[in-house]
């Protein structure tokens, strides 16, 4: 008998890096699924910050109620924290805590969490709260959620009024770039 070599497909005599055989092929087939059902299970995962948002405004809820300063200052943005000097500590602790609904995050990439609430005190009157991530902790934003609900009041005896200023350097130079920016007429 003749001592031939192997018989080699077209694509295997003209490239010379090694290719994928029937069990590499295989393998891979196999593994796919298996990695898009485990891709499929993580994107599917719950989000969890918005039961640890409402668990933060629970407990800040609490705090008040209990009139603990302290941990009442722990749960509150480094914004929000100076709101505590005027809080009415008795008038709070003598209302019926708000229900909480439930959370929701601002949107998908953000640390913002609207916590919607229930005042049992003004007729189940809903409401929300912000709940933002500050230095690791989920804390209360007092000074957002007042803006959510801020009104603009104008007293009744207003009025504007403009006051001559003096023009400053700056404001000078501020003139004459915008002088030269201009086409010439």
């Amino acid at each position: 008998m003749e001592n031939r070599a192997p018989y080699r497909s077209s694509a295997q005599r003209f490239h010379s890096s090694p290719s994928l055989g029937h069990d590499d092929i295989y393998n891979m087939n196999a593994r796919t699924p298996t990695l898009l059902l485990l891709a499929a299970f993580v994107g599917c995962s719950h989000d969890g910050g918005s039961q640890d948002a409402s668990a933060a405004f629970a407990a800040f809820q609490t705090a008040l109620q209990q009139k603990d300063r302290e941990a009442c200052r722990k749960l509150l943005t480094v914004e929000s924290q100076p709101a505590l000097d005027g809080m009415p500590w008795n008038a709070v602790a003598k209302k019926k805590p708000l229900n909480v609904l439930g959370a929701v995050r601002q949107n998908r990439y953000s640390q913002i969490y609207r916590v919607e609430v229930e005042d049992p005190n003004n007729g189940d009157a809903r409401g929300q709260f912000i709940v933002v991530r500050e230095y690791g902790q989920l804390v209360v934003d007092l000074v957002a959620s007042a803006g959510l609900t801020a009104k603009i009041v104008e007293a009744s005896g207003s009025k504007e009024q403009f006051e001559p200023v003096p023009l400053s350097p700056k404001d000078h130079e501020r003139i004459r770039e915008y002088e030269l920016s201009q086409p010439p007429r």
